[in-house]
């Protein structure tokens, strides 16, 4: 190893390094000391002169063989594989996703830099589950959004900066099949995600999206994964996202917004996807579950509606749930209950009693001579004798004064 590529680890020299770097998460290292000093915690790696990499020595890999220390050191503090408890946010103009993430980083050691979430704003609230800190980033900075940590052990959100071509290097192996390319480097450090390798004998440029690190007694090289993309995750992480979705191929778990076309005599609704990268498509009819015995609503065009799916089973669409208020169609065209085609009386309406054809007879409760009392009660009853009434007979107008306090129409 020349002074030039010499690695050392909190000024301990190293007699082997090698770094993983990948497109998405932490990159990690091994390291094989020349001796056996006391290195915990917080390190600084250092390749040459244009290489140094700010990490965690992770205490569960790390031991001694021969007088020999090996060990593993994570990215940063090395915290986002810890766990976080739960926790709500709530915001009226909206949870900021920085302020998530700050909290989760806070709170598993970590350190924010760039930071470029597909929205600055995620919602009036947000619940974050108990689990991997990870996983609550990924959520909150939205899917699709990459997330590493750079040699300085900051945690970064968004897009890499961009990296070209570089010169200093030699091609050593390239196999088109796996897209996998070995070069020799005089500055190790040069080397990043997004680099472009274009000198001869590569038939093409190929952009360096994966690489692996390795510095020893004899050289210093770089095995590159050159295939995918700018926002994916990598070989292997891939690979176990592609088992999980496998796992769950042909299940539907979770609900989704509709939106309501038009309802249909028999109580079923054809329905419009809200969001076009849910993957679903519009239905019809679907049957609904309001989740309410004997209620059944004829939904206002327009009407926002969440679609589930019984035990997962895309044939098995169901309505379970509708817009709050001031939601998208919380009040619907009209409501019935227990299957009543019977109107309901509000309190508060007005009511009519008699009219063409009916007579009005007052009798008192108690007998009081003479013509009608003020003051006194009467019982108020009607006849539709037409020998009862004369032709200008009028109806008698009221409203409802009471009513139950469990029911509200």
């Amino acid at each position: 190893m020349t002074d030039d590529a010499a690695a050392t680890c909190n000024g301990h020299r190293l007699i082997a390094l090698r770094v993983d770097v990948a497109n998405v998460g932490p990159w990690i290292a091994d390291l094989d000391f020349e001796s056996d000093p006391t290195v915990s915690g917080h390190v600084e790696i250092r390749v040459g002169r244009s290489l140094t990499l700010v990490g965690t020595v992770t205490s569960v890999m790390t031991g001694v063989h021969l007088e020999q220390r090996k060990c593993r050191v994570i990215a940063g503090a090395g915290g986002w594989a810890r766990g976080v408890t739960r926790k709500s946010y709530h915001n009226d103009a909206g949870v900021k996703a920085r302020l998530v993430a700050e909290d989760l980083a806070r709170e598993v050691g970590e350190t924010l830099g760039e930071f470029m979430p597909a929205a600055d704003r995620i919602g009036v609230d947000y619940v974050r589950q108990a689990g991997p800190a990870s996983r609550v980033l990924e959520h909150v900075i939205g899917d699709g959004v990459p997330w590493w940590i750079d040699y300085a052990g900051r945690t970064c959100v968004g897009p890499r900066p961009a990296a070209g071509p570089i010169d200093g290097y030699d091609v050593l192996a390239y196999d088109p099949r796996q897209r996998s390319l070995t070069i020799a480097v005089d500055e190790p450090g040069r080397v990043r995600i997004g680099t472009v390798i274009a000198q001869p004998p590569l038939a093409s440029p190929q952009t360096i999206r994966e690489y692996e690190l390795h510095i020893d007694a004899k050289a210093s090289r770089v095995v590159a994964w050159c295939g995918g993309g700018g926002p994916d995750r990598g070989r292997l992480a891939g690979l176990l996202s592609a088992i999980a979705r496998r796992a769950t191929d042909g299940d539907l778990w979770g609900k989704y917004r509709y939106r309501v076309v038009a309802m249909r005599d028999d109580g079923r609704v054809d329905l419009q996807a809200v969001r076009a990268g849910a993957g679903l498509p519009d239905l019809r009819p679907v049957q609904v579950w309001p989740g309410v015995a004997g209620a059944a609503a004829e939904l206002a065009p327009g009407a926002e509606v969440l679609v589930e799916f019984i035990e997962g089973d895309p044939t098995m669409p169901i309505v379970t749930h509708f817009a709050g208020v001031a939601g998208p169609g919380f009040v619907p065209v009209s409501l019935a209950f227990c299957g009543s085609e019977q109107r309901a009386a509000r309190q508060g309406d007005l009511v009519q009693s008699g009219g063409a054809g009916c007579t009005c007879v007052l009798t008192p409760l108690a007998p009081v001579p003479g013509p009608l009392t003020p003051g006194t009660p009467y019982l108020i009853s009607f006849s539709s004798s037409p020998a009862d009434v004369g032709p200008l007979a009028k109806p008698l107008f009221g409203a409802i004064s009471s009513g139950s306090p469990w029911v509200k129409l």
